[in-house]
């Protein structure tokens, strides 16, 4: 059986969407779980309503603590030899699980993921490519996570299906408000010794433009926190922990470059100021360290311009802020 966890907080607009493509899988035996995170609108009464039209969901009331809280209390409940993660506002193809499943069982892999594609409400599902896999073992894959020689985006959670011993119970930390995914992904992954990913676009990832993720806010800066504790987990684990360090040194980029792209110049002198002064100062110390880093030629290129011409770099992000806002 395939346990598949859905936490929710106010996606009234869009659970019943999400729960539907699981429902509708072509693979039959699941266990679905739907974490309620203390929803305050009517996205517990619709899951009620699913849970009695399906013998296979299971409707559980959380107290609001954040996705990572609701994902593990689904952990400690599911009774599935496989887990799959799935987001309230997201969905997935109908046949993912059943290829997920099928390539686990075929290639004895302990992980395999699918491609995750995002997209907006004008999406049309487009059909499917002929079936291809690529094969990795434990050291290749994070490599990708970690975004080495790449700049993928893979930690996230969900478009994996994971062997439930891969799964602890507290595997997603509760005192982190973004970013969180990273650390319990890692751990996930860190377990596996085969891993498979398939050419599939299967798990449809939702731009909602309501969601915390969308914006630049206070709540950016736990990925500093994120980077230091993936640092603290990963020592004395190599290549991990060169990896992880690399990264920490990279997110005073990552996050300088994401508020002066979501925020205007008035906006970050009123409430990030501090904050931008502290991420360059931090990005100039480590510059050397990036360049030389294996990282994407575009990112060191961005990351020179940040260190040696920030203010006209700004002003011209300042420009596509506004226009985005019109």
């Amino acid at each position: 059986m395939v346990s598949v966890i859905v936490p929710y907080y106010n996606t009234e607009k869009y659970l019943q969407r999400c729960v539907d493509s699981i429902t509708s899988q072509t693979y039959k035996d699941l266990e679905i779980i739907l974490v309620n995170d203390g929803s305050t609108d009517k996205s517990g009464y619709i899951a009620k309503s699913l849970a009695d039209s399906d013998v296979r969901i299971r409707n559980i009331d959380v107290p609001h603590g954040g996705v990572s809280r609701a994902r593990n209390e689904g952990i400690k409940i599911a009774s599935g030899e496989y887990i799959m993660f799935v987001d309230s506002d997201d969905w997935i193809r109908d046949t993912v699980i059943e290829h997920l499943y099928k390539t686990m069982l075929k290639k004895k892999a302990d992980l395999v993921t699918c491609e995750l594609l995002r997209v907006d409400d004008t999406y049309k599902e487009e059909p499917q490519k002929t079936l291809k896999y690529k094969e990795y073992d434990r050291n290749e894959y994070l490599r990708i996570f970690f975004k080495i020689d790449n700049n993928e985006w893979v930690h996230y959670p969900v478009a994996k299906l994971y062997k439930r011993e891969l799964i602890s119970e507290n595997l997603f930390p509760d005192d982190i408000r973004i970013g969180e995914d990273v650390i319990g992904t890692y751990k996930a992954i860190a377990g596996a010794e085969k891993i498979i990913r398939l050419n599939e676009v299967g798990y449809y990832y939702f731009k909602n433009n309501e969601s915390a993720t969308s914006h630049f806010s206070e709540m950016d800066f736990d990925l500093i926190f994120v980077w230091d504790e993936m640092e603290r987990i990963t020592e004395g684990v190599e290549p991990d922990h060169e990896y992880a360090s690399l990264n920490r040194g990279r997110i005073n980029f990552t996050l300088l470059l994401r508020m002066i792209t979501r925020v205007t110049r008035k906006n970050i002198k009123k409430n990030y100021r501090e904050q931008e002064q502290k991420l360059l100062k931090d990005m100039k110390e480590c510059e050397k360290q990036l360049l030389k880093a294996p990282i994407i030629k575009s990112r060191k290129i961005m990351i020179f311009m940040l260190c040696h011409f920030y203010p006209v770099t700004a002003f011209f992000c300042n420009i596509l802020v506004h226009l985005r806002e019109r």
